[in-house]
């Protein structure tokens, strides 16, 4: 490629992209934040503006980073480095793709009707009256809306007044149930804790894979780089879920235990329960996943619970079994909090909405 066509294409990209770019997301960031409302009548769903923010502004960063640097070594240097700026070029393009998946999935409540926006732009419209049930996956922090068996559309836990939704879903008389339905087994939990680490690592994957494509096409390396994408997804897309496993691993570990000193079988006991998804909260078993990490402990097997306490690793409690034995249990705040509570006062039903709001907890 010609360096008037690469100048040419770098003033392009600096005039027509990164300017502009930076001016409409300081217009859409004002205009959410009016749009924000805790009607439960009228109020849109959408992720925060914040989030996509941040990452417009780190791909038009890095972008303009790659620019300057290769300035300063072309003047100061007199080495002209077109290699750098295109991969500048391809880290904004990854980051402003990214941008967009997070920012154009919608869903918009006016009065009963419900209009809806995807990932791809494709636009839906229904009313509550049509809605027959939701699903709330709080691991992968989801809402999904289905007419009959067919979903609707999806959104973002994560997005502005999602909680709104689920209180407006639960006033229609909707049923609210757990995206996970299969039968509750110790691997089950393990995977639904690890689930949404190892999609943002192969996320991560992904992206790079396609950075080092966009390379591959516009510099000398060419295919050579090519070579990188299978070890990227072996290392990122496996090697790291791997490596977290620990999280989940030492709640499963516990179950075992308990199994072994209190004579029984998990996936038997589960079954005889009925048990699905990845939640129980009953008079002998409290069940949940939070921060990756799964919380399962039987009421006979515990002595004491404390207060949860925050420490560098996170929100804690020590949990003191009948053996006498301390386990310091991490997790959100909030599901320490309804341990406790539930090994002291017993069982209470928790809503979709109580579990929603664990979820949110548990990033901030």
């Amino acid at each position: 490629m010609s360096n008037l066509l690469e100048s040419i294409l770098r003033v392009g990209m600096t005039v027509f992209i990164v300017g502009p770019l930076t001016a409409w997301v300081a217009r859409r960031g004002a205009r959410e934040r009016s749009e924000a409302t805790d009607s439960p009548d009228c109020f849109t769903v959408r992720m925060p503006a914040a989030i996509r923010t941040i990452i417009a502004c780190c791909a038009v960063a890095f972008e303009l980073l790659m620019l300057g640097v290769y300035v300063w070594q072309g003047v100061s240097l007199g080495e002209w480095d077109h290699e750098l700026v295109w991969f500048g070029h391809a880290m904004a393009l990854a980051g402003m793709a990214i941008w967009a998946l997070l920012s154009i999935p919608r869903i918009d409540v006016d009065g009963g009707r419900i209009l809806s926006r995807n990932a791809f732009g494709i636009r839906k419209e229904t009313t509550f009256g049509n809605i027959a049930r939701a699903t709330l996956h709080a691991q992968m922090m989801r809402i999904d809306l289905f007419e009959g068996d067919r979903k609707i559309c999806s959104i973002s836990l994560e997005g502005v007044c999602s909680l709104n939704l689920l209180d407006r879903l639960e006033e229609e008389g909707i049923e609210i149930s757990d995206a996970v339905d299969g039968p509750m087994t110790k691997a089950g939990l393990c995977w639904s804790a690890i689930k949404p680490l190892t999609i943002v690592f192969n996320g991560m994957a992904l992206v790079f894979s396609l950075v080092i494509a966009f390379m591959a096409v516009f510099t000398d390396a060419g295919a050579r780089l090519l070579l990188l994408v299978p070890f990227l997804f072996l290392f990122i897309g496996g090697l790291l879920p791997l490596l977290m496993l620990s999280m989940p691993a030492r709640g499963i570990l516990e179950i075992g235990r308990q199994e072994r000193e209190l004579g029984f079988s998990f996936a038997e006991e589960m079954a005889s329960r009925g048990a699905t998804g990845t939640s129980l909260v009953d008079d002998d078993w409290f069940i949940e996943i939070s921060n990756a990490r799964v919380v399962a402990f039987r009421r006979d097997y515990l002595k004491k619970v404390t207060a949860h306490e925050d420490s560098e690793s996170g929100d804690r409690c020590t949990v003191t079994t009948k053996g006498g034995r301390k386990i310091k249990v991490y997790a959100a705040g909030s599901t320490l909090e309804d341990l406790r509570s539930w090994f002291k006062q017993g069982a209470k039903a928790r809503s979709t909405v109580d579990r929603a709001e664990d979820a949110l907890e548990a990033t901030v």
